[in-house]
């Protein structure tokens, strides 16, 4: 254990995380915010379950025992849900919410995609209550997930939110998104259309900006996988996480270079 005192993302950094929060700020759930049931300063605490769900069970159970109400989002694949699990979960009083991927899993087909979310939709609500929903970003995907509400309404499903499209331009977001809570690493993790005023560069950092209360409200991101228990799980998610974010710089490489290719092309076809 010596070996991970000082570093980032371990469970006792997590750990200490929340012990700011609820040092400063109430917390609320997804759903209470898009349903408008919170007070003027708030923390929404939301995970994203992408893989290991153990984990999951072991940031909740924190969360629990200091007073904190967060939003688990699962993602609907084999190794991710796990019924008993998100039971225990909702269970300490946590919100539970659907991580959906289909428009990518659909390979852009709008149809099918939506029948995967009908479907996933239904194994989740035979377990718990489903109010809010939130995309998965699959980076590698050429498909933003969000996308599928261009033509759908999740409102018909009777979810109330989506986790970045019912985000207010007021909220102040933070990702643990490539190990990092500023945006450099992020392809999709983000409110749409929306500059953040404020990042931090380590999870000591955004300790510190909630500690000061200069700010109404804090939305907060993480993914339970990357707050390492032990040693091996410390350096094996460095590792991935240095893999990713070495493949998301290509890919956002690749795609400015196909923009300037179209715009260029727009521009010659003007001529």
């Amino acid at each position: 254990m010596q070996f991970l005192n000082g570093k980032d993302f371990t469970i006792h950094k997590f750990k200490s995380l929340c012990e700011a929060i609820v040092d400063n700020y109430p917390t609320i759930t997804m759903a209470e915010y898009v349903e408008g049931r919170h007070p003027e300063r708030f923390v929404i605490m939301r995970h994203d379950v992408d893989r290991m769900p153990g984990h999951a069970l072991e940031t909740a159970r924190i969360e629990e025992e200091l007073g904190i109400g967060a939003t688990y989002y699962f993602r609907a694949v084999n190794h991710v849900f796990k019924p008993d699990i998100i039971r225990q979960i909702r269970d300490l009083g946590h919100e539970i919410g659907y991580h959906y991927e289909t428009l990518s899993e659909a390979n852009g087909d709008y149809n099918k995609a939506i029948g995967l979310f009908q479907s996933d939709l239904n194994k989740f609500r035979a377990i718990c209550e489903v109010q809010t929903i939130c995309m998965h970003g699959r980076p590698l995907s050429k498909y933003d997930n969000r996308d599928l509400w261009n033509a759908y309404d999740f409102m018909d499903f009777g979810i109330v939110g989506e986790a970045y499209l019912s985000a207010g331009k007021e909220l102040n977001y933070f990702s643990d998104t490539g190990r990092s809570w500023s945006n450099r690493n992020n392809l999709r993790d983000f409110i749409p259309d929306k500059i953040e005023a404020f990042t931090a560069d380590s999870t000591s950092d955004l300790s510190k900006l909630i500690d000061c209360g200069k700010l109404n409200n804090f939305y907060i991101l993480t993914h339970p996988e990357r707050w390492s228990l032990n040693i091996g799980d410390w350096v094996f998610y460095y590792g991935l996480d240095m893999v990713i974010n070495a493949a998301k710089r290509c890919i956002a490489a690749l795609r400015r270079g196909q923009d300037e290719h179209h715009i260029v092309e727009r521009e010659l076809k003007l001529r």
